[in-house]
């Protein structure tokens, strides 16, 4: 039996408290930084560490799990642009952490890149990487990039489980990239493995032997993996992505740890036919998957639960309805099992560290009334502690409900999406509500149970909210995201505007009260429904949407994007880019007319609701041009709208432009209470 202790040590270890009664959640829990983040275990199970973000920046905090006293060991401030991340306990006394400073890019300026995660639209990130005891002393620098180039990344590997003065980092060099086996205690370095140019990541086996790579190919327009036997000299290629292919929809092929055999390691991979991609033991010396873990004919297996130290499988997860975990352990099992019951289903629960000895879990949660919770498990007690609420002073009261509900599509499919309800109002009592429509973006990406800053924020402040599962987005196997190629402004626009039927027959949803608000691929969604809607929607806020397909592909195809579909750099009818948004958006060469009438900018006179559009300046994903092409279009159709322009703001929403986000809510939520809301203020609370 579980006992829940609420655990209180100062500023650190608080739980959730009420907060004073108010009208609605102030939109200040849903933006911005986490006031707890990134927490991990120390091997012996005796200390916490977490970053804890206040005015000044990040802080770096050591807590002793028996004394309960947080002790401060590092400091990074904001105003220099500087963060803590990927905090590791390399032994039981110290603990290793990478120190990242994001930087504005000037064109033509860099010399070096390598890292393929940190071109952040604009920006680029490089990183120190340190060493220090549990109380901050002895700080030994791992890795410093100055000598080479300020646009440089790197990153630990492994922390190499079965070595405690020892971790694996990949860094850039001069001449290429080297994993690096580094002495947490003196910073001396061995070079394990040189990499090239293009050389961005590492896989290595129970062993610490780099066994699978990944490199950068056609000028970071796709990547490989390449394999190679324990022992071995010369990589050999097994897989090459380009575009947007395995991008968000599930993995073609991917690892996610070492198994229990050297040369091997536990890999996610769509393989045999299979519509979805499933968990797999791969052999690097063969090539061969020896062991299929896991499949769901339903849902895309994404993750796993590895004990790195004892090298022991213990669950295959994946995005259902919530986070889902099916047990390959019987211990594991059991154990799991009673904390999900305990926890409740209203949480996604996560399991994010252990001690070696297995005896203490460090336990993560999160819902539409849990705004992120860290818990200790400890087996020998059988008790299930509440240590960290990443948001404090949060009054779960002031948050809305979130719900499953199936409705069936015009062609008649069934599909199912999330309706978040308004804080106080139950499935039974959801009648003639104001609603907001807010379909994702991606287009292959997908909603999840728990979080979405539209959702929550929107839900909070008095509206029923609801996130179509459309075809063309990712989770669902293969086939459903193809079912979207071609299908933007058809089929897909179709999906969301049924689901808005639905909500409406259904009773839910007051028919003079419903408008659409989406980002990115959601924000064409928004873009279209304005003129192709205007009988379901009674208001649009479009954010960095596409609203004229052409101008987007013959951008697409000069060279400019820079997002994991796109890629960047090189262009041209034949480049991997250009033809992923002609297979998803279709081929201007063939189809000009079908892409004009799917196109908000070619449809302006027809537009038939207050349209809101809001977009970033430094947005290189999709081009503020859009929107611009969307004004302009409305002007010379008489029609009223408003661009709002986000100042040196990039395609995504970061915890680092939580005041342009706090924008971009405020603005939506004045634009629904002038046509269709509750009439609270914007940002609630009083």
């Amino acid at each position: 039996m579980f006992r829940t202790l609420i655990v209180l040590a100062g500023a650190l270890l608080a739980f959730a408290t009420p907060a004073a009664a108010q009208q609605r959640a102030p939109l200040d829990w849903f933006l911005g930084y986490d006031q707890f983040r990134g927490a991990t275990l120390s091997p012996d199970g005796r200390h916490l560490a977490v970053i804890r973000r206040d005015d000044v920046g990040d802080v770096l905090l050591i807590v002793d799990l028996e004394t309960r006293r947080p002790t401060p060991i590092q400091r990074a401030r904001a105003d220099q642009s500087l963060e803590i991340s990927q905090v590791t306990f390399a032994s039981n006394t110290r603990v290793a952490f990478r120190l990242v400073q994001r930087n504005r890019v000037v064109a033509n300026t860099r010399t070096i890149h390598r890292s393929r995660g940190s071109v952040d639209d604009g920006f680029e990130t490089n990183t120190r990487i340190y060493a220090s005891n549990l109380d901050g002393t002895n700080l030994v620098q791992l890795y410093d990039p100055s000598a080479l180039s300020p646009y440089l990344d790197a990153g630990v590997v492994s922390d190499l489980p079965n070595d405690d003065d020892h971790i694996l980092i990949l860094v850039p060099t001069a001449g290429g990239a080297e994993l690096r086996k580094v002495n947490i205690n003196t910073g001396a370095a061995q070079t394990v493995e040189n990499g090239t140019l293009f050389t961005f990541g590492y896989e290595v086996d129970v062993n610490g032997t780099p066994v699978l790579r990944q490199d950068s190919v056609q000028n970071g327009r796709g990547y490989t993996w390449s394999r190679r036997a324990p022992g071995q000299r010369g990589w050999t290629e097994i897989a090459r992505f380009s575009g947007a292919a395995a991008a968000n929809s599930g993995p073609d092929f991917q690892p996610i740890g070492a198994a229990t055999q050297p040369g091997q390691v536990f890999v996610l991979a769509r393989r045999d036919g299979n519509d979805t991609s499933g968990l797999y033991i791969y052999d690097s010396a063969t090539g061969q998957y020896t062991e299929t873990i896991q499949t769901n004919p339903n849902f895309d297996v994404t993750d796993a639960e590895l004990d790195t130290a004892n090298n022991v499988l213990q669950a295959a997860c994946w995005w259902a309805y919530r986070w889902t975990c099916e047990a390959k352990d019987a211990a594991f099992g059991e154990r799991w099992t009673s904390i999900n019951n305990a926890l409740g289903d209203q949480v996604n629960v996560r399991l994010i560290d252990r001690s070696d000895d297995g005896n203490r879990w460090l336990i993560y949660t999160n819902g539409p009334q849990d705004l992120g919770t860290y818990y200790m498990y400890n087996h020998q007690t059988r008790s299930l502690n509440a240590i960290i609420s990443q948001r404090n002073n949060v009054n779960r009261a002031l948050l809305p409900t979130q719900h499953v509900l199936e409705y069936t599509t015009s062609d008649g499919q069934r599909q199912w999406g999330y309706l978040w309800l308004p804080p106080g109002v139950t499935m039974e009592a959801a009648r003639n509500l104001p609603t907001v429509v807010v379909p994702h973006g991606g287009p292959e990406g997908r909603d999840t149970w728990g979080s979405d800053p539209f959702a929550q924020s929107f839900s909070s402040q008095g509206y029923a909210v609801f996130q179509p599962n459309f075809r063309g987005g990712g989770g669902f196997g293969r086939a459903f995201v193809v079912a979207g190629h071609g299908q933007w402004g058809q089929r897909m626009q179709a999906d969301v505007a049924d689901a808005a039927r639905h909500l409406i027959t259904a009773g839910i949803t007051d028919p003079n009260r419903i408008c659409i608000n989406g980002w990115s691929y959601g924000g064409y969604v928004a873009f279209t429904a304005s003129f192709m809607n205007a009988d379901i929607f009674k208001c649009s806020v479009a954010g960095a949407g596409v609203a004229d397909l052409r101008a987007m592909l013959r951008w697409v195809r000069s060279g400019n994007r820079n997002d994991v579909q796109g890629g960047g750099g090189g262009g041209g009818a034949q480049s991997t880019s250009y033809q992923y948004w002609t297979d998803a958006i279709g081929d201007p060469n063939r189809d000009d007319a079908g892409l004009d009438a799917v196109s908000a900018a070619q449809n302006a006179n027809r537009v038939g609701m207050p349209l809101l559009m809001i977009h970033g300046d430094e947005d290189i994903t999709v081009p503020i041009d859009q929107s611009i092409l969307m004004q302009r279009a409305m002007e010379r159709a008489g029609k009223p709208t408003r661009l709002i322009t986000l100042h040196d703001i990039d395609h995504y929403a970061s915890p680092n432009n939580g005041e342009a986000w706090r924008t971009v809510l405020t603005e939506a939520l004045g634009f629904f209470n002038e046509h269709i809301g509750p009439g609270v203020p914007p940002g609630g609370g009083t």
